[in-house]
Parts: C-alpha cells; structure tokens; sequence
C-alpha cells in the first residue's frame, strides 16, 4: 500500500511540476524567440 501512495505522490508532484514549468517554457521561448542573437538561443535549429 505504501508503493500506491508513494506512486500518486509522484504523479501528483510531476503534474504540478508541469504546470508550474510549462508557462516559464513558454515564456523563456517567446523571449527566446525575440532575442535571436543571445548566446544559447543556437542550441534549438529547428525553430
């Protein structure tokens, strides 16, 4: 029983983590985006 709590303990900490990250993504890649000549903005060609 304890690895079923541990389990959604997990899930539950990895959904969060994923809201809280996705905007800031989003966000570091419009600026990203808006700042062409930055350094470490080459590391993503495929844009």
């Amino acid at each position: 029983m304890a690895g079923r709590i541990i389990a959604a303990l997990r899930a539950i900490v990895a959904t969060t983590v994923n809201v809280l990250v996705l905007p800031f993504r989003v966000f570091a890649r419009l600026l990203g985006l808006s700042n062409k000549g930055r350094p470490g903005a080459g590391r993503r060609s495929d844009d």
